[in-house]
């Protein structure tokens, strides 16, 4: 089964860092889980992130500057 490193460790003498996709199995799998170094990976989620630019689901969002309240004069 696939998992998704979510805090870096050393699996099996290879270092893994957070957001790598290992396939493990068994007491390791479980006892990673446990720890909580590693969780059930979620291959369904793929999201197209683009912003601004071709392909995009969405057009970037754009801020207004506010103005600064002048002082009274006295």
């Amino acid at each position: 089964m696939k998992y998704e490193v979510i805090k870096g460790c050393v699996i099996a003498g290879k270092t893994h860092r957070v957001g790598d996709t290992v396939d493990l199995e068994g007491r390791l799998a479980e006892s990673l889980l446990g720890i909580g170094r590693i969780a059930p990976a979620d291959e369904s989620k793929t999201e197209n992130r683009a912003v601004g630019v071709e392909g995009a689901e969405e057009k970037p969002k754009t801020r207004k500057r506010t103005t600064k309240a002048k002082p009274k004069a006295e």
